[in-house]
Order: C-alpha cells, then structure tokens, then sequence
C-alpha cells in the first residue's frame, strides 16, 4: 500500500512515502514558520521527484503529535483534507510511538522526550515489553529522573531516552544514573516512519473525522483565558 506519512508536531516537519515496507522517499524541512505553506510544497517536490502523482497514494497518515499546537492542527487538517479528496483511508500515530519503534528492539524500557514550549518536556515511556508505562505527559525535565523511577519498574536494565527534546537537556540528563541517551539522526520524527505505522494501523469507522491532536497539556492560549 503506497502510504504518505508527515510530522510537523516539531520544528522539523517530515514527509515519508512508503509502499508496504519499501521506502520510496523522505523529505525534512525546518517547520518554525509558515509550515502550512511549506508542507503541501513539500509534500508537492517529495512526489514530483519520484515522480508519483498524488492520485496514486492509497493512504494518508499523520503523526498526532504531542507536540506544537499550531503545527498539529496543520499536519492533522491536512491530512484530513488530502484524505477526503482522494478518499482513501486516514490513521492517526502518536508521535511518541513512532519514536519507539525505531528503538523497539531494544531490551529494556524507553523514553521518549518532546519539546514543549515552555520550560518543560513531553514524555512518554515503554517498559520492556512495549507496553506503554507512562502516558503522554508535561513535565519538568528536573524532575524526569524521579518520574521514570516512580513509574518504571526497576528491572536492571538503564532506560533508553531519545528525542528531539534530548540534544538540549543533554548536559543535565548525563547527571542522571540509569540511561542512556540516544545520539544522532534517531533523536528527530521520520516521515517515513509515521507512513509505515500509520501504513499498517487498523482504520475504524469514521477515523477521518475522529482523528485530534494528542495534547499532553492544555493550550497557553486556553490557560491564559481560563486561568
């Protein structure tokens, strides 16, 4: 199944295109502004230069973040849009488990690290069975060190971080005993992988309208407005 997957929950948006396992293409752009304009051009020079009409894609997915409020609503109406018009299914994937499925084979829990807006991190972690231990949440990265110990069982094994909030609390996290931190291209979304996911995720009965943004908090607009 020829699948179109795109981030844009972070500063970097990324598109992927994938059929079945087969990676046909990936393009990443920096999404700080303006990244309505600069996803569908994006998505428009990925399929051109495979050269691949939009016609031919059987699938859209869409990573659900948490992440950037702005940039969610952007990647998942698009989403929307494109999937309506071409009328072939959409699927949702947390951000947070594309992260995990690039490590999953690791033998031990990990934690995926987001940025937030604020002085804070968005978190998610998977114990050693993939199982999903602590749901998507905000929180101080002073305080991830107890919250990993709190809520992960102590199995032995050092937790695995990686994310894009990783490279800038870095310093801090090797203070930190029990993990291991990522390095490298795995610390940022992949398209593609948001495609092979969503590619191989189980649609349900109105998915298109369904699919939201994962928030882990509410909107600093919405808090300022109710206090």
């Amino acid at each position: 199944m020829l699948t179109l997957g795109f981030d844009t929950a972070t500063e970097l948006g990324t598109i992927g295109l994938v059929d079945g396992e087969e990676v046909r293409g990936e393009y990443t752009f920096r999404a700080k502004e303006s990244q309505s304009e600069k996803l569908l051009n994006s998505i428009d020079l990925l399929l051109n230069e495979l050269e691949i009409d939009i016609s031919e894609v059987e699938k859209i997915a869409v990573s659900q973040g948490p992440g950037s409020f702005t940039g969610l609503r952007i990647g998942i109406s698009t989403a929307k849009g494109l999937a309506h018009g071409l009328e072939v299914p959409l699927a949702g994937v947390p951000l947070t488990t594309c992260y995990y499925s690039r490590v999953d084979n690791y033998k031990g829990p990990v934690c995926t690290l987001i940025k937030d807006r604020r002085d804070l991190v968005y978190v998610a972690a998977f114990d050693e069975q993939g199982h999903k231990a602590i749901g998507e949440t905000s929180i101080s990265i002073d305080n991830l060190g107890k919250k990993l110990k709190s809520e992960l069982e102590d199995t032995g094994t050092p937790v695995f971080v990686l994310g894009d909030a990783l490279p800038e609390h870095r310093d801090l996290l090797t203070k930190t005993e029990g993990l291991i931190l990522a390095e490298g291209e795995v610390n940022y979304p992949s398209g593609s992988q948001v495609a092979y996911l969503g590619g191989n995720a189980k649609e349900n009965e109105g998915e298109l309208a369904s699919i939201e943004p994962l928030y882990a908090q509410r909107p600093i607009a919405e808090i300022n407005w109710t206090g």
